[in-house]
């Protein structure tokens, strides 16, 4: 089962047992609509939880669960993640990824490798990806006219990179 992190909980709310919520997701809406969301343990275990009601408050997420019932579990439950199987993710548009899927990716130019990206920043404007070469990181923003093809099959992203880019 591979897991996607929807979430962070940040803080209990109230004295039922309500979680705070820090999104992962471009699309705070579906807090609303699970059926059910695994809290992350480990890398390797999760436990599966039942949402009973999410509303949106500030920049996060209230969320009531059914097996959560007091500020003291809830404040117990504060940093893990909550995730979702991937089978159960939203669907993106085409020529959309997943962070997940596009970290490891190795970075070419003109049948060149640069390196292989290790991180993607979200500035809020476009994604940055920091590209981990042998000497150093550099960063390559996430346009169009710079990233010109992915393919996840070869785990490869091919780049045109803007002019001074690595001077």
């Amino acid at each position: 089962m591979t897991m996607l992190r929807i979430g962070k909980i940040i803080n209990s709310h109230g004295h039922k047992g309500e979680l705070k919520i820090l999104p992962l997701t471009d699309d705070v809406s579906r807090f609303k609509k699970l059926k059910e969301v695994y809290l992350e343990l480990d890398d390797e275990h999760y436990k599966l939880l039942h949402p009973v009601m999410a509303r949106e408050h500030k920049n996060s997420v209230l969320l009531t669960i059914e097996e959560v019932t007091d500020m003291t579990m809830a404040e117990q439950l504060k940093n893990y993640y909550l995730c979702v199987d991937r089978k159960d993710a939203i669907k993106l548009p085409k020529d959309h990824y997943f962070i997940y899927e596009i970290i490891g990716l190795e970075v070419i130019e003109n049948g060149v490798s640069l390196g292989r990206i290790k991180e993607v920043l979200q500035t809020g404007g476009n994604d940055v990806y920091v590209v981990q070469t042998n000497e150093r990181d550099f960063y390559l923003p996430a346009l169009k006219s710079v990233v010109q093809s992915i393919d996840l099959d070869k785990q490869q992203m091919i780049v045109a990179l803007p002019d001074g880019l690595l001077d």
